[in-house]
């Protein structure tokens, strides 16, 4: 009976991460990868297991979180439970050809425990190389925990979708 129990632990743990993770570890790093991204890490300490938000080359979608800025967050209480949030934006297109459309959403969190206050987001149908574009977003944000008029706020990009436009 212990016999049958060690074998089906070290079994288990064998095949959910021992047993690939030594495969991977064992090529050069370029040649484990199949889809591109293994290749981004140029620093030599390729793991094997290190997801990198770079999509594959047949991929239309990039990240584009590095194009986007928040320059204010600003958040207004209205009341205990409710408030509004003013968070000023600047998306510059990085690309150096070709005209880039975004989608963006922002999450506002309250500072002290991270909770979400809203979730406001943008478009941009058309940004052409190199162009800024700029804006203001005004949302409306809620607690439930009756705080609002103590609370402090911080807004992050959440994600960015860059697609060709």
């Amino acid at each position: 009976m212990f016999l049958v129990a060690l074998v089906t632990l070290t079994g288990g743990r064998g095949s959910r991460g021992g047993s690939c993770d030594n495969h991977t570890r064992s090529g050069s790093g370029t040649s484990a990868s199949s889809g591109g991204s293994g290749t981004a890490d140029n620093s030599g300490d390729y793991d094997g297991n290190q997801a990198t938000a770079t999509p594959s080359p047949e991929s239309t979608t990039t990240f584009g979180e590095q194009d986007v800025t928040i320059d204010k967050c600003e958040l207004t209480p209205r009341s205990d439970v409710l408030g509004d949030v003013r968070l000023t934006y600047r998306i510059t297109n990085g690309n150096s050809e070709g005209n880039a459309k975004y989608d963006i959403t922002f999450a506002v969190l309250r500072t002290s425990d991270k909770q979400v206050l809203t979730v406001p987001t943008v478009s941009v149908p058309i940004l052409a190389p190199g162009k800024t574009s700029a804006g203001t977003l005004t949302e409306a944000a809620a607690t439930r925990d009756k705080d609002m008029r103590s609370l402090d706020a911080h807004c992050i990009v959440s994600r960015v979708d860059k697609t060709p436009a």
